[in-house]
């Protein structure tokens, strides 16, 4: 239990942290912990996010506008991080890079 307490508060430090703006100095004699332990823990958390498996194999992506002919063209996508995604030819590019971007995000 003392684990998860302890990760739950440094996860909170690291986050404060992030949105002050401050450097890690600045912001440890502020909070009174040490600077070099405020690090840490944003090292040791970005590293848990990145090793613990998300559980989604297969996204499927509904347009919200049904077409009147069907896709005939589509284009295999795999992103820098493993997915494969097999769009429509036509996808708009911000709508892609929205669904890139949120299962990035997951990982």
């Amino acid at each position: 239990m003392r684990r998860a307490t302890t990760r739950t508060i440094w996860a909170e430090r690291v986050a404060q942290w992030e949105r002050s703006g401050l450097t890690a100095a600045a912001f440890a004699t502020r909070a009174g912990v040490n600077a070099h332990t405020l690090t840490y823990w944003k090292w040791r958390l970005k590293s848990a996010a990145r090793t613990q498996p998300i559980g989604v194999g297969f996204v499927e992506m509904i347009p919200s506008i049904a077409r009147e002919t069907p896709v005939s063209e589509v284009v295999d996508v795999t992103s820098p991080t493993g997915y494969r995604l097999r769009v429509p030819a036509d996808v708009a590019c911000d709508r892609l890079r929205a669904l890139l971007d949120v299962l990035d995000v997951r990982r």
